[in-house]
């Protein structure tokens, strides 16, 4: 009992850890480095003037006003950049295994991640956790949000079926209704219905996004407006020299059941890719502009945990005891950990996303979080180094998680570019993450709507976290062990 409420209280007491009263009126940072994430320049010590949780100028030398409500930071030696963000989370997907809003967000926020595009399918519990961080009343970054997705079959709490191409346009208008960010699809939807609610998403002006049926080519989802491919997917079968024939394998094998087989003609898609074939892919795809969020780390973490299971990360701290002893099926798929050689696969994928940015198809940054190894906020930076591991530029990757969403949003007079008028979302750090892609990880504050959080409040944020999670797991020992007990007084 004495856990639990320790736990009640500790969440109680999340808002004075997590925020301030009330913002500056003025929050000034002096002799600041601002990194130019649009050509990759740095402006040497400017002056960066925040008010109403905007960028207010931006200046070689300002005036700072004399006011009590006026807080200064003397940023001398520090790199700004603008707030990142995670273009392929589920923060709802874990919340019945401890990955409440008061675990998961903060971990975003720590890490400077102000925005993310929620792939989760509860529209509901999404919707009130947003209204909350807009109100102020919950600490976490900004929200784009997806609703059920789309896929052949029954609907159900997490997907709306669509088995006819009415019902595709139907779903679409109602995604609509429904206020949702874009439309995700999963790959069991026949041809004929994909190609509906690909039309049907851009009459309402609702981006495409997520994995297309094997019905469908990677070119022609581009062609059809897609919006982002999610993992890849799709992409190391295009450039297959035995694209027809595999992609023939595997509708069958869909058809039959055979994931054995299924999986095989991955590893056969792989072995057989064609430069040259692969080129005109690429060429399309930038054409089209068709963004990809590779989700590199959850391949690399996938490939570690098959080569350690169970291994240990000084990480897992945050990580909720209900999560981390859920069936493995909850947390990754059996069957692929057997049939995969994920080691392989991440690696191809690392050096398949270098090429494909090479020959200047645009990415976003996203991770697939949480899920095994691949933790909230933490794991975005290692997004970025496995990126630069492939081939992209410091600046590439830094583009990926911060100027190339906001571009994807339409929305470069908000995020993306340390500049006048910007949301005054953004983070501090101790490096140059120009020099090395890994100085992301040197956080020395983190600016959220104009509040600043020093290094000092960040880490009470991530110490909370780990008290939170901390109580769940005494918490969850103290209820198995009393079991045995009610049940022999009985």
């Amino acid at each position: 009992m004495r856990t639990l409420i320790c736990f009640a209280l500790g969440v109680g007491l999340l808002p004075s850890v997590y925020a301030q009263d009330r913002p500056p009126d003025l929050l000034i940072l002096t002799n600041v480095n601002v990194v130019d994430t649009r050509f990759g320049a740095i402006a040497a010590n400017q002056t960066v003037v925040i008010k109403n949780g905007r960028i207010s100028s931006i200046a070689r030398h300002g005036l700072i006003p004399a006011n009590r409500s006026t807080q200064i930071v003397n940023a001398t030696g520090k790199y700004l950049i603008p707030g990142l963000w995670d273009m392929h989370v589920h923060s709802v997907r874990g919340s019945g295994l401890g990955w409440d809003e008061h675990v998961i967000y903060p971990l975003y926020v720590a890490n400077g991640v102000t925005g993310i595009r929620d792939m989760s399918t509860d529209v509901v519990a999404l919707k009130e956790r947003r209204d909350l961080i807009v109100a102020g009343e919950l600490l976490g970054p900004h929200i784009l949000m997806a609703g059920p997705s789309l896929n052949a079959g029954k609907s159900d709490e997490h997907t709306i079926g669509v088995n006819a191409p009415d019902e595709g346009r139907s779903a679409v208008r109602e995604l609509k209704r429904q206020g949702v960010d874009f439309v995700r699809i999963l790959p069991g939807l026949s041809r004929e219905n994909y190609l509906a609610i690909a039309e049907e998403s851009q009459k309402q002006h609702l981006p495409l996004t997520g994995y297309p049926p094997e019905s469908v080519t990677a070119m022609e989802a581009s062609a059809r407006g897609q919006r982002i491919v999610e993992d890849l997917s799709g992409v190391a079968l295009a450039c297959s020299s035995k694209e027809d024939e595999l992609r023939q394998r595997r509708l069958e094998d869909l058809k039959n059941n055979d994931l054995t087989d299924f999986e095989a003609t991955s590893a056969e898609a792989i072995a057989s890719y064609d430069p040259k074939k692969a080129w005109s892919v690429f060429v399309q795809l930038a054409d089209n502009f068709t963004w990809q969020v590779p989700t590199l780390s959850w391949w690399h973490a996938e490939a570690e945990l098959a080569k350690v299971k169970g291994r240990s990360d000084p990480l897992l701290k945050y990580v909720p005891a209900g999560f981390q002893t859920a069936p493995s099926a909850d947390i990754r798929d059996e069957h692929r950990a057997e049939t995969v050689d994920f080691e392989k696969a991440s690696a191809t994928f690392v050096q398949l996303a270098g090429v494909m940015r090479h020959n200047a198809v645009p990415f976003l940054a996203g991770t697939d979080s949480p899920a095994a190894y691949v933790f909230p906020g933490f794991s975005l930076h290692e997004e970025l180094e496995l990126m630069v591991q492939g081939g992209f530029t410091n600046l590439e990757a830094l583009q990926a998680a911060t100027f190339n969403p906001a571009l994807f949003q339409t929305k470069l007079d908000h995020y993306g570019l340390v500049e006048s008028g910007r949301t005054a979302d953004l983070v501090l750090l101790d490096a140059n993450p120009l020099a090395d892609i890994r100085n992301t990880r040197k956080i020395s504050a983190v600016i959220l709507g104009g509040r600043f959080y020093n290094r000092a409040a960040l880490d009470r944020m991530l110490s909370t976290v780990a008290a939170l999670v901390e109580a769940q797991r005494t918490s969850q020992q103290t209820e198995q062990k009393a079991i045995p007990v009610a049940a022999s007084s009985k």
